[in-house]
């Protein structure tokens, strides 16, 4: 999996969603697992609107620690992209993140409140985020 996102490349959506599948049906990833990478996938390639579904889809089956963490934050994210800022809040609030996200997690704060409108609120979370 690591070799596929080294060697990602967004001029080839086609070739990646079958390479991505080749991957998943050869390896012994928990449906979770496969569900986190498609949604990734899905963002990656700027389709935010398809991978909301697949990141909700993975962190309703369990994902471990470190992708719950990713999942939740790449959620959030997807879910500003395509405005649901209110959304995205909740997200990234209603989760106690592991301290190494917590930096990401108050960036996409601070993008989620800038979004709204909020340029305060957002202001404070950006300097959180800089300096926790």
């Amino acid at each position: 999996m690591a070799e596929f996102w080294r060697d990602a490349d967004d001029t080839d959506p086609v070739r990646m969603r079958i390479q991505i599948d080749q991957l998943l049906s050869s390896a012994q990833c928990s449906d979770a697992r496969g569900l986190f990478e498609r949604a990734s996938l899905e963002d990656f390639l700027g389709e935010e609107s398809a991978a909301v579904p697949l990141y909700e889809a993975s962190l309703s089956h369990g994902l471990d620690v470190d992708r719950e963490n990713q999942a939740r934050i790449q959620l959030a994210s997807s879910l500003r992209n395509v405005g649901r800022q209110d959304d995205a809040l909740r997200v990234l609030e209603e989760f106690e993140f592991s301290t190494e996200y917590l930096s990401a997690r108050n960036a996409f704060v601070a993008l989620a409140w800038w979004d709204k409108g909020e340029g305060a609120q957002a202001l404070r979370n950006a300097l959180h985020a800089a300096d926790p």
